[in-house]
């Protein structure tokens, strides 16, 4: 008996109220603090696991399908470390990247099983979206001095530190809206639409501006034609990673063309692509290894044509090709098959729930197709964060979980 009461107050305070917590900090901490996703969410994943073994369920359920994935995506950044050009960061790459993906492994097989706890969740993120976005507000007419006084990096300038917090904050935001939609709770949507509104006129992450632009115009055709975007999205999520390497160099080769119209930050990317993109050519197949990307040799041929790129090396600024560059073909034709297998997963959700999981989804390959490198631990955790918050709306309204009858329904085999 007193195990019984041990295992049902883990079962009812720490798997149930812990996410709640967490997902809370996210648009407040994870906002002034991009990086803290990782901490949050693999934090959580660990809680998650040590209370289900000490309440007696054992080891969780890990989803098949994404752990055969992560599997041999694993194993080929490990066999990369053989022919990489620089094995000992290949190896601290591959090392993290493990950790990272089989702590989401578990933090995906998490229980969100109660209802109420569930409402409680969206609803507390509602909250804690809206409140983090004005703080940030304030943090900005102030001339930054909270994220100044949270900084880790000093040099550089506190406007754009609050970018990752900005892009992660979208991918969030679509299953919270997806949520308040479902509920039919307009003023709350009001609300987060102008705050969003708001957040995106002070960030100069074009990132950001552009994902949820993205997302808009998939959210919209999704509800004009379900089935047409579907089969848009994956072809030409399949057109987009096989063609990358030989689009960004056309581009690149044309550069001085393209000058005119685009800020120096723009034309520094093309230079960057100009060079990636020769060395994807190089070696196509298996690439030159996990997080060599800012150690590719540039020749100087090259280094003669370029106006903002140095010897010194930077990331490609677009996971796809960085998966091109470092990983090869095969790189590449993994990160496809997760895609695939995302959409395939939103085609699985409630009809109510998929304009915003499409919507989502435009907005992570926005994301992904400018920023951040493959291996960075807190974007993995922000798309995770947003699969796991998909996920348990759409239990909630498989089961037709009513908020106003109590809660008292049945989700996954178990009483509310």
């Amino acid at each position: 008996m007193p195990r019984t009461r041990f295992a049902t107050t883990i079962e009812r305070g720490v798997d149930q109220w812990a996410p709640v917590l967490v997902f809370a900090a996210l648009p407040t901490l994870g906002l002034v603090a991009g990086p803290s996703y990782s901490s949050l969410i693999i934090g959580l994943a660990i809680i998650q696991l040590l209370s289900g073994l000490a309440a007696g369920r054992g080891l969780p359920t890990i989803d098949r399908p994404l752990a055969v994935l992560a599997g041999l995506f694993l194993a080929l950044c490990w066999a990369s470390v053989a022919w990489s050009i620089n094995q000992r960061e290949s190896m601290r790459a591959a090392l993290g990247l493990t950790g990272v993906l089989l702590a989401l492994l578990v933090f995906r097989a998490g229980r969100y099983d109660r209802p109420e706890a569930i409402e409680t969740l969206f609803h507390v993120l509602l909250i804690a979206t809206l409140l983090g976005i004005a703080v940030a507000c304030l943090d900005v007419r102030l001339g930054y001095p909270l994220e100044s006084a949270t900084s880790t990096k000093p040099g550089i300038h506190a406007a754009t530190k609050y970018n990752r917090g900005f892009d992660y904050l979208v991918l969030i935001a679509w299953p919270l809206l997806a949520h308040l939609w479902w509920r039919r709770r307009h003023w709350a949507i009001a609300a987060l639409a102008f705050a969003m509104a708001v957040m995106l006129a002070l960030t100069p992450s074009l990132a950001a501006q552009v994902a949820v632009a993205a997302g808009v115009v998939v959210l919209l055709l999704a509800w004009a034609a379900p089935r047409l975007v579907a089969i848009v999205l994956a072809w030409g999520v399949a057109a987009f990673v096989a063609s990358l390497p030989a689009v960004l160099r056309l581009l690149a080769e044309r550069r001085a063309e393209l000058a005119r119209f685009l800020k120096g930050s723009g034309v520094a990317r093309l230079e960057i692509w100009d060079y990636m993109t020769a060395r994807v050519f190089e070696h196509p197949i298996r690439g030159w290894g996990l997080r060599t990307a800012t150690y590719l040799p540039i020749r100087p041929d090259e280094l003669a044509g370029y106006r903002y790129i140095d010897t010194r090396g930077i990331y490609p600024h677009n996971q796809w090709l960085e998966l091109w560059v470092e990983l090869g073909a095969l790189g590449a034709a993994l990160g496809l098959v997760f895609a695939l297998l995302l959409l395939w997963r939103i085609r699985r959700l409630p009809d109510a729930l998929r304009p915003f999981a499409y919507a989502a989804f435009a907005s992570a390959m926005t994301v992904a197709s400018v920023d951040y490198e493959v291996v960075t631990d807190s974007w993995w955790c922000a798309l995770a964060a947003s699969a796991v918050l998909f996920g348990i709306l759409g239990r909630l309204v498989g089961a037709g979980v009513d908020d106003r009858s109590g809660g008292e329904r049945i989700i996954d085999g178990r009483a509310a």
